[in-house]
């Protein structure tokens, strides 16, 4: 093969790649994430911004609430779990964890009690009450119930995160917790999906 023709295709294989690698990933394209409904709009209000918390908060922020560093991935409220055998539920309410799931990514846990043990369809009415609506159905085991769609994608002004809530206590469960609380977390991915808008723009 000539020399030259052999530089053209490398010319050529090289451009694919840079196309490849220069392509906005997808996944965190804003219009993947649905407006917040008032109900969640309220929540986020009560718990961070009339608390003078950043919404997502920022570790410092957190820290600076009491919560302390457990190992490399996560801060946490002293005493904030308690333990059944091998098992451990969350009973510190209002912001109790911080997890840093990569130097991109961070998720609060937002912690919430009920003044009674609900059953798995009041569990699903009143969190669907409380933040909008966001589920469909559930899934359970005698520890946990997880509100399906998992992973929620929500926006709120210019911040970009998924929603998810356990549900820990129900009636009939194996807990042996005395009332039933609710685990809300938000994952923020705010940066990707800024750095997604910012790559489209470049294209």
């Amino acid at each position: 093969m000539p020399v030259i023709h052999r530089i053209f295709l490398l010319a050529i294989s090289l451009s694919l790649i840079l196309t490849a690698a220069q392509k906005c990933p997808d996944h965190y394209s804003p219009r993947w994430f649905e407006e917040s409904s008032d109900e969640l709009n309220l929540i986020i209000e009560e718990y961070f911004l009339d608390r003078n918390i950043s919404f997502p908060p920022h570790q410092e922020e957190m820290m600076k609430l009491g919560l302390k560093k457990r190992g490399h991935t996560h801060i946490e409220l002293p005493d904030a779990t308690i333990h059944y055998g091998e098992l451990a539920f969350p009973v510190r309410t209002g912001l109790w964890r911080y997890d840093m799931t990569s130097a991109q990514i961070n998720t609060t846990h937002l912690l919430v009690k009920e003044p009674t043990k609900l059953s798995e369809i009041e569990a699903i009415n009143t969190y669907n009450d409380l933040l909008g609506a966001y589920w469909g159905d559930y899934d359970v085991t005698g520890y946990q119930m997880t509100l399906l769609v998992e992973d929620s994608r929500i926006r709120y002004k210019d911040r970009y995160f998924e929603l998810n809530v356990k549900i820990y206590g129900l009636k009939s469960d194996a807990t042996g917790l005395p009332t039933t609380y609710a685990d809300i977390t938000f994952r923020d991915y705010t940066r990707q999906v800024k750095a997604f808008i910012q790559c489209e723009e470049h294209q």
